[in-house]
């Protein structure tokens, strides 16, 4: 089967990213658009058009339209993903040889522009939930409690980076965190991939967006947590603590000279159809169903783990013994494709189209599942083995940069790694370039791989 061929293939349910449910969400604009004869839209920066870092055109007309309804001193639209934009904001905040202080749940793309650059990365671990394997929403005393381990007189910090809401959905309140760090006069980027929808619906019992919550840099995923075309992001810039020309001299270094005129225009639609006050009551009714839909599988007693964004179904599939890696391939053959499977869990996107028979399929796919499939009273996930403040053992950007040699991860205790390990998805590394394999380390991989495939008998680099 080819790659096209495949893309018409029709599944049952697709509760995966992009939130536009294969097209049923999408903009009416876009969706008008897209019926246009192949490639009509396919167009060059032209001067009416320009591009993110134009000073006239319609692109710059339309961000500078969003910055003022949300009160941001800019905001930029990207067509590389939140990836892109998370990596530029990282370079406008810390220079080569600069500090930047960041959570364990980071995204692969921070890591890869620290090594890039030779930024150095700053660990502070979360705290951890071994029913489900995930980390907990950060505290304002857990931060201070970071803080407190880091000498910053010694020890310059460049800034902070905050992932909220993470990819199940946990969110705490950022507005302590971030004026936490601006006490100190650290820039605050927020990686708010999973959380764009947050910023359009104050009154629904959500938590409040980074950008309402006084963060320096915000990113924005428009196909994860909006309804755009997959690759579609935006960046919001306000505050004093990042310089602006910076910011925009990042973003230049980083983006295609050839931006996709499609996606430039799924990012202005996107946000644009969540400021139409008619289709946001129709998003806002889907995030009403979403919490409905959560109680009425839990009134089943189908063993959900409840997280802040009501979009995410968590299925603790531990619960019945089952580990979520099974659960969903059993999902996927009968139809039903899951965002995410880990060892303990299952996470399915609802995403903003009508989901109005999800309950009963769903149902009835879980009973089949707890009938024929293997039970194993062995699922447990180990506490990471993280310090509460930990550095890399040696510089990222040296052993990115260093001869590395390839060797089996069971030979590799007390090495340094040379490599990132990160199962995909959700992108969160396991194990970063500089860093050394310890036991603790390298049993709490090994308890990784009884599950995940992609971790079984695989090769690492080290130096």
């Amino acid at each position: 089967m080819s790659i096209s061929s495949f893309l018409t293939k029709k599944f049952l349910k697709s509760l995966f990213f992009p939130a536009h449910n294969r097209g049923s969400a999408l903009p009416k604009k876009l969706v008008k658009l897209l019926k246009k004869p192949p490639g009509y839209w396919d167009l060059p920066e032209l001067p009416e058009i320009g591009s993110p870092l134009s000073q006239s055109g319609l692109i710059a007309k339309s961000q500078r339209e969003f910055s003022e309804k949300f009160k941001a001193k800019g905001c930029f639209f990207g067509v590389n993903g939140a990836s892109g934009l998370i990596q530029s904001a990282v370079i406008a905040i810390a220079k080569p040889g600069e500090n930047i202080l960041m959570p364990r749940n980071v995204h692969i793309s921070v890591i890869k522009i620290c090594a890039m650059q030779n930024i150095h990365p700053i660990f502070f671990d979360l705290e951890f939930s071994s029913e489900t394997g995930h980390y907990k929403p950060i505290t304002k005393n857990w931060l201070k409690n970071v803080f407190k381990k880091i000498n910053f007189n010694e020890k310059k910090i460049a800034g902070v980076i905050l992932v909220s809401p993470s990819y199940h959905g946990y969110a705490g309140d950022l507005k302590p965190l971030i004026d936490l760090c601006h006490q100190k006069k650290l820039p605050v980027l927020v990686d708010e991939a999973h959380g764009s929808y947050f910023l359009f619906c104050e009154n629904h019992n959500l938590p409040k967006s980074a950008l309402v919550s006084n963060a320096d840099l915000v990113v924005h995923s428009l196909h994860k947590s909006l309804n755009g075309l997959t690759q579609t992001a935006a960046l919001w810039y306000q505050g004093n603590l990042v310089n602006k020309q910076n910011l925009i001299k990042s973003i230049n270094l980083l983006q295609t000279t050839s931006p996709s005129s499609l996606l430039l225009s799924s990012c202005e639609e996107s946000i644009k159809d969540w400021l139409n006050k008619k289709s946001l009551s129709k998003y806002q009714k889907r995030i009403l169903e979403a919490r409905s839909i959560y109680k009425k599988l839990t009134q089943k007693n189908i063993p959900l783990i409840e997280t802040q964004d009501p979009l995410k179904i968590v299925l603790n599939t531990s619960k019945a013994g089952i580990d979520g890696f099974t659960a969903d391939k059993f999902f996927y053959k009968n139809g039903l494709i899951a965002e995410l499977p880990e060892m303990m869990t299952l996470t399915f996107c609802l995403g903003f189209a009508n989901q109005k028979d999800f309950v009963n399929l769903f149902e009835k796919l879980w009973n089949k599942l707890l009938l024929n499939s293997k039970k194993s009273k062995s699922l447990e996930v180990l506490q990471s083995p993280f310090k509460l403040v930990q550095a890399p053992e040696i510089e990222i950007g040296i052993v990115w940069r260093s001869e590395t040699r390839s060797i089996p991860f069971s030979q590799s205790l007390n090495k340094i790694s040379g490599d990132i390990i990160c199962p995909y998805p959700p992108g969160i590394p396991l194990l970063i370039p500089g860093e050394k394999i310890d036991i603790d380390r390298f049993n709490w991989i090994n308890n990784q791989s009884l599950w995940n495939k992609d971790l079984v008998n695989f090769n690492i680099r080290v130096i």
